[in-house]
């Protein structure tokens, strides 16, 4: 009787496992989790953008994806970008432009689990493809479990080429990011994420500045939701005026809501 019950809480645990592999506890970090082979998924992205260095600043990006899991290794993705942007001009008067940003291919593949092994490795890479630029984004993710706990940290290379008539123009972005996410009850997750961004053109180093702030994740039985403040908390290269910011570059305030439902 005790080796049924212990075969049966082992096909439950394997099957909760498998249903909630591909949960997102982060919004900006990435885990090395993929989606089994077949498995489809919708996710929905949006990042609010608030706070320039002059007049009023807000921006909202948007991306829909679709995911499918090719292997119990290899997970391939779709993106559609688009975003909406309002700002002040010099008469104090709003402006709001709509533009569509592309669309992007995504590629990951799981070399080690953070649950069955002693550290997860995934590797990723991202190609964004649009009128006006080209862009070329891979990642290294690892992460643990450590009993309830999950560590995650990412390394992201990210070249970007725009496209012109004359003579093309192309900067470098890197970024290490590092995040910790807690059971705070039963399918709700609460933790950190924070990020070191920089951008380099030809010249060396042009932008660089630090984000970090609280996440909170929740997942369903066929979906899944995850919500990421992320203000920035110093700029070290290309401030604004007297301010510790880099609100040039980048904004005072992000803010990255994603949802996601199994197909």
């Amino acid at each position: 009787m005790n080796f049924k019950k212990t075969l049966l809480l082992f096909f439950i645990l394997s099957f909760a496992s498998q249903l909630f592999a591909n949960d997102r506890k982060f919004t900006y970090l990435y885990q090395s989790t993929v989606m089994g082979k077949g498995e489809r998924e919708i996710e929905i992205w949006t990042t609010t953008r608030v706070g320039k260095y002059t007049g009023y600043f807000a921006r909202i990006d948007n991306r829909l994806e679709f995911e499918l899991g090719v292997t119990k290794k290899l997970q391939t993705a779709f993106y559609i970008n688009f975003s909406n942007t309002t700002v002040s001009d010099e008469s104090g008067a709003n402006k709001t432009e709509f533009k569509f940003r592309g669309i992007s291919s995504e590629w990951k593949y799981q070399f080690t689990s953070p649950l069955s092994d002693a550290l997860g490795f995934a590797l990723y890479t991202e190609l964004g493809l649009n009128t006006d630029e080209v862009e070329l984004e891979s990642k290294l993710i690892l992460d643990k479990k450590i009993n309830k706990t999950t560590l995650a940290l990412n390394i992201t290379f990210e070249p970007e080429w725009k496209l012109s008539s004359g003579k093309s123009e192309t900067e470098t972005k890197l970024e290490g990011s590092f995040g910790l996410s807690y059971p705070l009850a039963q399918n709700i997750h609460v933790g950190f994420e924070m990020r070191q961004h920089n951008v380099f053109t030809s010249a060396g180093l042009e932008h660089s500045a630090f984000f970090g702030g609280p996440v909170i994740s929740y997942s369903g039985d066929e979906w899944w939701a995850t919500l990421t403040l992320m203000p920035q908390i110093a700029g070290f290269k290309g401030k604004s005026g007297g301010s510790k910011l880099n609100l040039n570059e980048y904004e005072k305030i992000q803010a990255r809501f994603m949802f996601a439902f199994n197909l």
